[in-house]
C-alpha cells in the first residue's frame, strides 16, 4: 500500500496576516506523490542535480536570518515543480541544500533504517512544518513588516535601490504585499520630489520595475537641479568674498595715505632721543646746556640763585 500524504497541524498565530505564511500547505509541491521507491533512490543524484541546476548551485540556506525561511522554501518548492520533484523526492533532497549547523539537524529528523524513532518526520509537508517552527517565529515577522511599512528613501540611495530594497523587505516578510500595495508603498516612500510624478503613472499596467525607473528620472532631474543651484551658491559666496578681500585693502591703502607712512612701531635703527639727566660718561653734554642757558649780568641765572 503506498504511503499517503500527511498533512500535520497548522501553525497557531495571533495575528490573521500571518496565517497564511506560516501555513505548511502554502510551500506545497505540485507533484504530491508521497511514494519513494527502490528506482527513485537510484535516480536521487540525478534528481539532486536537477533541482540544483534550477535552484542554483551555490543557494544554501544556513538559517541567517530567520526570515528567510519563506524565501528559501518558495525557491525550493518552485525548482522542484520546474523539475518534476514529487515530495516523497523532495522529502530526501532538501537536506542537500543545508549548511552546517543546519544540515545535521534536517538529518536527525529524516527517516533511517531504524524506523519508528521518536521525533522523526515522515514527509514533505510536516519537514516544512518543523522547518517553519524552529527556525521563524511571529515576532520577527512583525518587525520585518513593520519596517517595510514605514521604509522611505534614503538620502543616500536612489530611486532603483529604494524599490530592490522594498523588494527584498518583502520578500523576508513571507511577500506581504502583494504587487499593488508594494506598488502604493514604493509611492508613498519616494522622494517628495518624484512622488507627485510616481502617483500620477501608477496605474495597474505598469510594474514596479517600471515605475521605478520613472521615479530614477524624475530623482535625477531634480538631483541636476539641485547640484546646479550648489555651484550657483559657491560662486556667489566666492564673489562675495573676493568683494570683502578688494574692500578691506582699499580702506588700508586709505589709512596709509592719511597717516603719511606705514602703521605700526618705529624701525630698530631709529634714533633715540634722550630728555633729562645727563648721563656722566658724557660730560660735555652739561656743559653745552650751560653755555646755552641765558645768564643776569651778575652771572645768575633768572629764577635761580648765584652760580659762582
Amino acid at each position: 500500500m503506498p504511503p499517503t500524504r500527511v498533512v500535520p497541524p497548522k501553525i497557531v498565530v495571533n495575528h490573521p496576516y500571518y496565517r497564511i505564511i506560516f501555513d505548511c500547505e502554502t510551500y506545497p509541491l505540485n507533484n504530491e506523490s508521497a511514494a519513494y521507491t527502490r528506482r527513485q533512490a537510484y535516480t536521487l543524484g540525478r534528481r539532486k542535480r536537477d533541482v540544483a541546476q534550477s535552484l542554483g548551485v551555490h543557494e544554501e540556506w544556513e538559517c541567517s536570518p530567520p526570515a528567510k525561511v519563506f524565501q528559501f522554501l518558495r525557491k525550493f518548492a518552485k525548482a522542484c515543480d520546474e523539475k518534476d520533484i514529487s515530495e516523497g523526492e523532495a522529502f530526501y533532497i532538501f537536506q542537500v541544500f543545508m549548511k552546517e549547523p543546519l544540515k545535521s539537524e534536517v538529518m536527525m529528523v529524516t527517516p533511517t533504517r531504524r524506523e519508528g524513532n521518536p521525533g522523526e518526520v515522515t514527509s514533505y509537508l510536516e519537514l516544512m512544518n518543523g522547518m517553519l517552527q524552529r527556525h521563524v517565529d511571529e515576532a520577527s515577522v512583525a518587525t520585518l513588516v513593520e519596517t517595510l511599512n514605514v521604509a522611505v528613501q534614503r538620502d543616500d540611495e536612489d530611486e532603483l535601490s529604494f524599490a530592490e530594497r522594498l523588494r527584498r523587505l518583502n520578500t523576508e516578510s513571507g511577500f506581504m504585499f502583494g504587487e499593488g500595495a508594494l506598488k502604493g508603498r514604493f509611492v508613498e516612500g519616494v522622494h517628495r520630489a518624484a512622488r507627485a510624478t510616481v502617483r500620477a503613472r501608477n496605474t495597474r499596467r505598469i510594474t514596479m520595475a517600471e515605475l521605478a525607473r520613472v521615479a530614477e528620472t524624475k530623482g535625477d532631474e531634480h538631483r541636476w537641479l539641485r547640484l546646479e543651484q550648489l555651484k550657483e551658491r559657491t560662486k556667489e559666496r566666492e564673489v562675495l568674498s573676493e568683494e570683502a578681500r578688494l574692500r578691506r585693502q582699499a580702506r588700508a591703502a586709505a589709512l596709509l595715505r592719511v597717516s603719511g607712512g606705514a602703521l605700526g612701531y618705529q624701525p630698530r635703527d631709529a634714533p633715540v632721543r634722550f630728555v633729562g639727566a645727563v648721563d656722566a660718561s658724557n660730560p660735555g653734554a652739561g656743559a653745552r646746556r650751560d653755555a646755552s642757558r641765558p645768564g643776569a649780568p651778575d652771572g645768575s641765572t633768572p629764577g635761580g640763585g648765584d652760580n659762582s
